[in-house]
């Protein structure tokens, strides 16, 4: 159960710039682009360590991860922008899904939103779109 929320951890900081404590005294801040649990291995694009060298890749053994740190809280919350949609444009939340570990709210099974945006289209999905990006600017701005 307790790798499953690693799991879900890690699964959204994806796409996102990470530092990485090491047993060795070495840090490496980059783009987390993968990870494996077992053996526990991640993998940063765009590294650079505490030396100041730069690597385009650093694939990091975790055995020897003493922390994991992320300077930037996202900025979409799934569970938070669903109540939010329900609220403002009055649907049932049975009729909104979110799926927290992968970052997305569905909404009548044909709108997908994201921290990358709305997929959808029609009336409805340009709703979601105009409360996404109030939404995602309040988030900016610390609101």
């Amino acid at each position: 159960m307790s790798s499953r929320r690693v799991s879900g951890d890690l699964n959204t900081l994806i796409d996102k710039t990470i530092i990485v404590k090491l047993s060795n005294n070495k840090t490496y801040s980059g783009v987390l682009s993968s990870f494996e649990l077992s053996p526990f291995m991640i993998s940063l694009t765009n590294a650079k360590d505490n030396e100041n060298n730069t690597y385009y890749k650093v694939i990091i053994n975790g055995s020897l991860i003493t922390e994991i740190l992320v300077k930037n809280a996202p900025i979409f919350d799934p569970r938070e922008f669903a109540e939010l949609v329900a609220k403002e444009l009055n649907i049932r939340t049975a009729d909104i899904k979110v799926y927290e570990e992968a970052g997305i709210v569905t909404i009548l099974d044909k709108i997908k939103v994201s921290e990358n945006g709305v997929e959808g289209s029609g009336p409805l999905a340009q709703k979601v779109y105009d409360i996404y990006n109030s939404y995602v600017e309040k988030k900016k701005k610390g609101a």
